[in-house]
């Protein structure tokens, strides 16, 4: 029974066939071929490898396949090898490899596509997501930054530089504040208000001269609160306003943990004393 093998046509696909015939043809064992052109024979049964070409004379633009038979012996039992110049041969032969490849080829490709589809649509659905968490981020973000201007201790410190902060460090060091350019006056007026203080809880007074005291204090806190607005304007022309802004981190984190004032100024007072 004859096998046929059906495939387009290439010159390397004939060149190999030729080749095949030269080398039995070397052994002494020749094969009988014969070579049709669209049915027609353009080389009749023959051993004779020299002959092989002479088909390509008769292949023409218009011509279809071209048919090489391999004879089996003296009998006609042949193997058929058939080329087409057809772009996409009819028919694959018995294995049907070149069918099965494009039908491996499509599902591949389906495949690719449906991923590609599922990895568009994870990623559309990541970056919405991404979006709202940057919404909710933002929305903390502004809630924080509002909470921490209602509770920050220095929120309108130019307006509010009599508060217990501000007091409570340039009470705690007068001496240091006297060191900085105008500072002078207010570090004699907290000295002189930290006297009267400390001499009001070692002598109680009648009440007629605590009242006196009260109001002769009230009157020196007033005092105090318009030497403090300018120690604190004289503090924003001493400082960069980027190292003003440091001054006023320290204040807030001081405010916030008002342990560490005294060990501050403990340790600035300690850097003076080994200074001088």
């Amino acid at each position: 029974m004859a096998i046929i093998a059906k495939q387009k046509y290439t010159q390397e696909k004939i060149d190999k066939l030729h080749e095949y015939l030269k080398l039995y043809k070397e052994k002494d064992m020749p094969i009988d071929y014969e070579i049709l052109v669209d049915g027609f024979k353009a080389v009749r049964r023959t051993s004779d490898p020299e002959m092989f070409n002479m088909f390509e004379s008769f292949v023409t633009p218009d011509s279809k396949a071209v048919e090489v038979l391999f004879y089996t012996g003296t009998s006609n039992n042949n193997d058929k090898h058939i080329f087409t110049f057809d772009d996409e041969p009819k028919d694959q032969g018995l294995s049907g490899i070149e069918i099965d490849n494009r039908i491996q080829e499509g599902i591949e490709r389906e495949k690719r596509n449906w991923e590609f589809d599922s990895l568009k649509k994870k990623v559309k659905d990541q970056k919405e997501e991404i979006d709202e968490l940057e919404k909710e981020i933002e929305r903390l973000e502004k809630e924080r930054d509002d909470q921490q201007s209602k509770e920050s201790p220095l929120k309108g410190i130019l307006g509010e530089v009599g508060s217990t902060l501000v007091e409570t460090l340039i009470r705690r060091n007068p001496r240091l504040i006297a060191k900085i350019p105008g500072g002078e006056a207010l570090a004699g007026l907290i000295e002189e208000d930290n006297r009267e203080k400390e001499q009001e809880e070692i002598t109680p007074e009648a009440e007629v001269s605590f009242k006196s005291k009260s109001a002769t204090s009230s009157e020196k806190l007033s005092e105090e609160h318009q030497y403090a607005i300018t120690f604190v304007g004289q503090l924003k022309s001493t400082f960069t306003k980027s190292e003003f802004d440091k001054v006023l981190e320290i204040l807030e984190q001081f405010a916030s943990n008002k342990q560490t004032i005294e060990e501050t100024l403990t340790n600035l007072i300690n850097t003076n004393h080994d200074q001088i």
